[in-house]
């Protein structure tokens, strides 16, 4: 592997956002496009969930009422209120070395090069070495701290989902640069009753860090940590016809968002 395409992007909307990830990621695992990295965020306040998850987890009437999109993601995992974040989707070919190795080999790649960024902004973050049982009826992702996930002091700060092909896989995440419990609590029904004290963002260990700062330090940190020299591109043409299909005809449908 010579080069990884990094493409950085602005806000978009939530299913734009998860159309374009999954684009990418057809792109790549037909080896028409190298491993891509993607960082970008949204343009509004988005809860998504996960591919396993029942749309009734979430407080449909309240997120209307706020104007929240409602996305189904295509990883697992649990809700995520996507606000001050930054969001990264990375996928590669089961071809590409070092790329063919398990799902768990993957996770400790892709975050051993987050805890280095991280690093590089002077926060002292971790991966985690285990996995802690979510908390029952509990349907936050962030509530969860599996392997090879990213916390500062105990707390998560980096949720990931991966989504495996026979020829390659698309993992996401999101990097909190701020974290409104309380919001969050209320977009999943709970009313404030869950204080969310083991989640925090990145601005609460290093104040005025931005998603400039951010992503300059994780296009350094793949770069270290893969071997490879990242190149940043946009989507071709054919990547964003394609995600606007998705867009149009899979995310933003009732028959996929509320698939469960």
């Amino acid at each position: 592997m010579k080069f990884i395409r990094l493409i950085i992007q602005g806000q978009q909307h939530a299913y734009f956002n998860m159309a374009l990830d999954e684009a990418l990621s057809e792109a790549v695992r037909q080896n028409s496009a190298p491993p891509t990295l993607r960082l970008y965020s949204w343009d509004k306040p988005s809860l998504s969930i996960g591919y396993f998850q029942r749309a009734s987890d979430v407080n449909i009437e309240y997120c209307s009422k706020k104007g929240y999109p409602l996305v189904r993601r295509l990883t697992g995992g649990r809700a995520v209120l996507h606000d001050s974040e930054l969001t990264y989707s990375f996928s590669a070919s089961s071809l590409t070395p070092p790329f063919q190795h398990s799902l768990m080999e993957m996770y400790r790649i892709v975050s051993n090069a987050m805890v280095r960024a991280l690093g590089t902004c002077g926060i002292e973050a971790r991966i985690s070495s285990g996995k802690k049982a979510a908390r029952r009826n509990n349907s936050a992702c962030f509530r969860t701290v599996s392997y090879a996930e990213i916390t500062i002091d105990g707390k998560k700060v980096i949720g990931s989902a991966q989504k495996r092909f026979s020829n390659g896989f698309l993992q996401h995440g999101s990097i909190l640069m701020d974290f409104n419990a309380k919001e969050l609590s209320r977009t999943l029904g709970q009313d404030g009753k869950d204080s969310y004290s083991d989640i925090c963002g990145v601005n609460e260990y290093a104040p005025g860090i931005t998603m400039d700062d951010l992503g300059s330090a994780l296009k350094e940190a793949f770069e270290k940590e893969l071997g490879a020299k990242l190149i940043t591109d946009n989507p071709s043409a054919i990547e964003m016809k394609r995600a606007r299909e998705l867009e149009r005809n899979k995310y933003s449908t009732p028959e996929w968002i509320f698939l469960r």
